[in-house]
C-alpha cells in the first residue's frame, strides 16, 4: 500500500506548480560526467567557503559565490562565468559526450560511473533542460553503455520556489563533501526513480540547508521474508541537512533508510518510527541480554546508515585548502539511539592551487565490518547490482561482511590553456580471515589502480584520451584505453 501511495505522490506532484511565489527553482550542475568543469567547481567551493556538503550543485549557489574570486583568480573566474552561460538561457543542451573503449578485463565495475563496467566499448550521454519560467525547468537526457543499457540520470522534473525546489525523475545524490567516495550516496549506482525536496536558497540563520529525497530501487528478488524470500521494489530514503557556524567550518547529518519491499508490508508510521527509533524498530533482534528487544527480522523496518561531516575551508602559509571528513555508522551501538555502530572514517585533504597549475586531492576511508551487508537485503547495499556507497564496496561481494581501507589520490596539472593532464591513483584492501574474526571467501589482496587522463580543449569542446591500468582486490590485472569527445 505504501509503494502504491509513493507512486501516485510523485505522479501527483509533476502536475503542481508554484508560480504563485516570487523565488524561483534552479537546474543543477554536472555531476561525475565533466571532470574539467567538476575540478573548476571545486576550486571554487573551496577558495570562496561554498557552504554546501552534497552534490549535485544548485547553479544558483555556484553563480551566488562566484563573485567572491573575480578579483583574487580572475581566470577561475572566467572559465566558470563562461561555462554557466549555457544554464542561463530559455532551453539549452548543457552536456554531451561520445566515448570509445577497449579493455582486457571484463569483470570490474568502474568508481562512481553508475554500474558501468570496464569492457563497454562506448557510451553516450547527454543533458539539456528548458525553463518554461522560474518556476518549472524540464530536465532531459541520460547515459547509454554498449549492452544496451539506458540510465536515465538527467531526466527529472524540477519545480517549486527558492525554499522548496522539487524534483521528481531520477535526480542523482552525493552525500559528502568528498570528491572522489562518498560512505553513503554516491554516483557508484545508477540512480533510482525519487522525489526530492531542498531549498536552492539557505536559511539565513547560519546558511541552513536541507535535503529529502524518498525513491523506489530496481526489482529484486532477494528480500528475506519470513521462511524465504520476497520479490519487489525497496523503499529508498535519504536525508541531508547543513549549517555554517563559522564561515569557514560547515557540518552536515545524512541518513539514508532501504525499507519495505515486496511482502514486507510497510506504513508510514513504521517508516517514522524507523527514522526516530532506528535500534527499536530497524536493529531489533532477539537478544536474552537484551529483555526490552523483543522483535524478529520481519519486524524490522529495514536496513538504516547515518553520517556526520565536516568542512573546513582555510588558507594555512598563503595556500588555500579544505579538509573534510565523514563519521559514520551503518548500525547503533549497544541499541542505542544516540550512538553509531560499525564504523566508516572517511578524510579528504584537497589543495585548489599548490601552484597555478596544479590542485591536489587525497582520501582515505577506513571501515569496520558489516558495511554494504543486510541480514534482510541479501543483495546488500545496491541498487541494479552496485554499491550504492563508497567504490570500495565493490572490491568485494555484496554478502560479505569484512572490512577493509581505501585511498584515493588525484593530481591535476593545467598543461597550458588547452591541456589538461590529470593522473589518479586508487587502491582498496580487504580485511582477510588471518586479521577478521569474520571468515572471507577469497584470499584478497591489496588493489591498485592508475588513470591517466589527457583533456584537450578546442573553443567549448574537449578530446580526452585515457589510460586505466592495475589489478584488483583477487589479484586479477586490467588494461583499459578510451577517448571521447564531450561539450
Amino acid at each position: 500500500m505504501f509503494f502504491k501511495s509513493l507512486k501516485a505522490f510523485i505522479f501527483t506532484c509533476t502536475l503542481l506548480s508554484s508560480s504563485v511565489f516570487a523565488g524561483g527553482v534552479s537546474p543543477y550542475l554536472p555531476l561525475k560526467t565533466d571532470p574539467l568543469i567538476e575540478l573548476e567547481i571545486e576550486r571554487l567551493a573551496s577558495l570562496a567557503k561554498m557552504p554546501v556538503l552534497n552534490k549535485p550543485y544548485h547553479a544558483a549557489t555556484v553563480l551566488e559565490y562566484l563573485s567572491k574570486i573575480e578579483e583574487s583568480h580572475p581566470v577561475l573566474h572566467h572559465r566558470i562565468n563562461s561555462y554557466l552561460k549555457r544554464y542561463k538561457k530559455e532551453a539549452s543542451i548543457t552536456h554531451f559526450s561520445l566515448s570509445g573503449a577497449n579493455s582486457f578485463e571484463d569483470n570490474k565495475t568502474l568508481a562512481n560511473a553508475r554500474g558501468q563496467q570496464i569492457d563497454s566499448h562506448y557510451q553516450v550521454s547527454a543533458a539539456a533542460f528548458w525553463q518554461f519560467n522560474k518556476y518549472i525547468i524540464a530536465n532531459v537526457g541520460g547515459t547509454f553503455y554498449e549492452d544496451g543499457d539506458f540510465i536515465p540520470n538527467h531526466s527529472y522534473l524540477s519545480f517549486g520556489v527558492d525554499w522548496l525546489q522539487i524534483d521528481v525523475g531520477f535526480r542523482e545524490h552525493w552525500l559528502s563533501p568528498h570528491q572522489d567516495s562518498a560512505l553513503l550516496v554516491s554516483t557508484h549506482a545508477q540512480p533510482p526513480l525519487n522525489i526530492t525536496f531542498s531549498n536552492v536558497k539557505p536559511f539565513e540563520w547560519f546558511n541552513i540547508r536541507y535535503e529529502l529525497s524518498v525513491g523506489l530501487l530496481d526489482d529484486t528478488d532477494n528480500i528475506l521474508f519470513e521462511d524465504g524470500y520476497t520479490s519487489g521494489e525497496v523503499g529508498f530514503i535519504t536525508m541531508h541537512g547543513s549549517l555554517q557556524p563559522l564561515d569557514f567550518w560547515t557540518i552536515g547529518f545524512n541518513r539514508t533508510l532501504m525499507f519495505g519491499g515486496g511482502d514486507r508490508s510497510i506504513s508510514f508510521d513504521d517508516i517514522w518510527n524507523g527514522i526516530t527509533d532506528p535500534a527499536g524498530s530497524d536493529n531489533c533482534l532477539d537478544d536474552t541480554d537484551n529483555p526490552d528487544i523483543t522483535c524478529g527480522k520481519d519486524d524490522e523496518i529495514g536496513n538504516q546508515m547515518a553520517s556526520i561531516t565536516n568542512k573546513f575551508d582555510l588558507t594555512i602559509f598563503d595556500m588555500p585548502m579544505s579538509f573534510y571528513h565523514e563519521y559514520a555508522g551503518e548500525d547503533t551501538k549497544q541499541h542505542k539511539n544516540t550512538q553509531l555502530g560499525n564504523i566508516a572514517l572517511n578524510y579528504g585533504l584537497f589543495f585548489p592551487y599548490i601552484t597555478e597549475q596544479v590542485s591536489l586531492n587525497i582520501e582515505h576511508a577506513n571501515f569496520m565490518h558489516g558495511w554494504y551487508v543486510h541480514s534482510i537485503y541479501t543483495d546488500g547495499y545496491t541498487n541494479n547490482g552496485s554499491i550504492m556507497g563508497h567504490w570500495w564496496g565493490g572490491a568485494k561481494p555484496t554478502d560479505e561482511k569484512n572490512g577493509g581501507t581505501a585511498w584515493s589520490v588525484r593530481v591535476d596539472y593545467d598543461i597550458d590553456q588547452q591541456s589538461q593532464l590529470q593522473v589518479m591513483y586508487r587502491t582498496a584492501d580487504i580485511e582477510t580471515a588471518e586479521n577478521n574474526f569474520i571468515p572471507t571467501q577469497h584470499d584478497y589482496e591489496r588493489s591498485h589502480e592508475l588513470e591517466f587522463t589527457l583533456n584537450n580543449a578546442h573553443k567549448t569542446y574537449f578530446y580526452t584520451s585515457k589510460l586505466h591500468i592495475g589489478k584488483d582486490t583477487l589479484g586479477e590485472e586490467f588494461l583499459r584505453a578510451s577517448v571521447a569527445f564531450r561539450y
